[in-house]
């Protein structure tokens, strides 16, 4: 009897402790928890952001050396970029420069060395790195990010990859392999393929409309690639970027004793094509991609060059409308009705004007809705002021982007390149800040007004017209309707020739 009455007073004692725990849990909230261990932290100081400033210098054949120092961590990136990239591509082989670039990390004598692939990139490796590529329109460059002892030789590595390429036969066609896998999977997707046909239907014959296709891939020789490199490899388009824990000096001495004996020619410099866009389709295509699960939409909308004195104010009223989850498209789209995983906008600055596309995927079912819903959103811009509160917030979102951009040694390489090949002073990169934090309302809603008029905008659809095509036609007057087998992206018509 004894034996059984102990136990049950035991589980009696433990159910009141319990109760006396939650009771006092509930009652007392001012018994708070500790932050950061039971608690969220509590949010530290907010601290100005600093964004280092460029120096440079030039060597006296032309090349130049651009540094921007930060030294509480021994890190350095290192690139060597050239001011020649995908504008430059000849007629018809859309995709050289970027295969050219690529080609650099595949083979090279490095300090007088021959070595493959597989040796540049262990090489590269024992340095703590990798040896990445990188093209866009305006040039080409390779970069490392290594530890500052270890920047004498990633540099070296870089600019011999870069002078002394193999360019070989066998790596130029498993390259192209490569590359006409990721083709044929991006046609038959139709966001992807619409984000190509609109950059096409938007441009026209400018070099701008163009992107690689199965066909210029097979265009592409080693004898396209060789000529290229050729091109690209004048001083006078060469440009060292070292950024972290490195002075101007020691960038300097480091250029002039890779890149000092280089020489150069007399030559003319070669110039990119730079055609304004000249759109020759309707303002409404629509793509035929029989048996895709949803619907790739894109509507577009002109904005300025990437020179511009309103190109801050583009910005902020492209993340207004586009720029982030909480932003207007989204809003619409996703939030509101949940037509979409996902909506937004980005922006495309050229030298000569630019273009806003805005951008999502939805059921076949609901597409003409969905271009509805964009088009009026995007025109409503230039209706009227965007509240405080939503400017203030995606205005934000634009400066701490840029500030975790700029906190990596690898960030402000990246953002030394963008404005070397938009060919903008250095000095730059200190006034994103405040111009952005200057911008108004009026200024967006004024710059809405003129740009994005409901006549300017065009549109592309790519889905399974079989169930999409009744959706759309309240929206589509007149549209260019094809069928993807019949779609010629190098066409400025987007039509093959018959």
């Amino acid at each position: 009897m004894m034996r059984t009455l102990f136990p049950l007073r035991r589980r009696a004692l433990a159910a009141a402790a319990l109760a006396a725990l939650t009771s006092a849990l509930v009652a007392a909230p001012a018994l708070a928890g500790t932050p950061g261990v039971d608690e969220p932290p509590v949010p530290g100081t907010p601290r100005p952001l600093e964004v280092p400033s460029f120096a440079e210098a030039t060597l006296p054949n032309g090349v130049r050396v651009v540094v921007a120092e930060r030294h509480a961590l021994p890190l350095v990136s290192v690139a060597l970029y050239l001011h020649l990239g995908s504008a430059a591509d000849p007629e018809g082989r859309a995709g050289l420069a970027g295969l050219t670039n690529d080609l650099r990390t595949q083979g090279a004598t490095v300090a007088g060395k021959r070595l493959s692939a597989s040796q540049l990139a262990q090489q590269a490796e024992a340095l703590g790195s990798s040896l990445s590529s990188s093209t866009d329109w305006r040039g080409s460059a390779l970069t490392m990010t290594v530890a500052t002892p270890k920047l004498a030789e990633a540099a070296r590595l870089i600019v011999d990859s870069t002078l002394f390429p193999t360019l070989a036969a066998s790596e130029l066609d498993r390259l192209k392999q490569q590359a006409a896998d990721g083709l044929k999977l991006s046609l038959s997707d139709p966001m992807a393929l619409a984000g190509l046909t609109a950059r096409r239907a938007w441009w026209g014959a400018s070099v701008f409309g163009g992107s690689m296709t199965p066909a210029s891939l097979t265009r592409i020789s080693r004898k396209d690639v060789q000529d290229f490199a050729r091109l690209q490899l004048r001083p006078e388009l060469a440009t060292l970027v070292v950024t972290g824990d490195v002075t101007l000096e020691q960038a300097k001495a480091l250029a002039t004793q890779l890149l000092g004996s280089w020489k150069g020619n007399r030559m003319a410099l070669p110039k990119p094509r730079a055609e304004a866009a000249e759109a020759q389709t309707p303002s409404t295509v629509l793509v035929n991609l029989p048996g895709a699960g949803q619907s790739g939409v894109v509507v577009m909308a002109p904005t300025v060059p990437y020179d511009s004195p309103e190109r801050m104010v583009a910005r902020v009223a492209g993340a207004v409308l586009g720029g982030g989850y909480s932003a207007r498209l989204n809003q619409e789209v996703r939030i509101k009705r949940g037509l979409s995983y996902g909506a937004g906008a980005g922006l495309d600055f050229q030298p000569v004007g630019g273009v806003l596309s805005a951008r999502t995927q939805t059921n076949n079912a609901t597409a003409g809705q969905v271009v509805q819903l964009m088009r009026d959103e995007i025109v409503r811009m230039g209706q009227e002021l965007p509240a405080d509160d939503e400017l203030e917030a995606r205005k934000a979102a634009l400066v701490g982007s840029y500030g975790r951009q700029v906190e990596t040694t690898a960030g402000l390489a990246g953002l030394a390149l963008d404005l070397l090949g938009r060919d903008r002073p250095l000095s730059e990169a200190q006034h994103y800040v405040p111009e952005i934090q200057a911008v108004t309302a009026l200024q967006v809603r004024d710059y809405a007004a003129k740009q994005w008029s409901p006549m300017a905008l065009r549109t592309v659809v790519v889905g399974d017209m079989s169930k999409a095509a009744e959706g759309l036609k309240p929206v589509a007057d007149k549209p260019l309707t094809l069928d993807a087998k019949d779609l010629d992206l190098e066409s400025p018509t987007l039509m093959k020739a018959r």
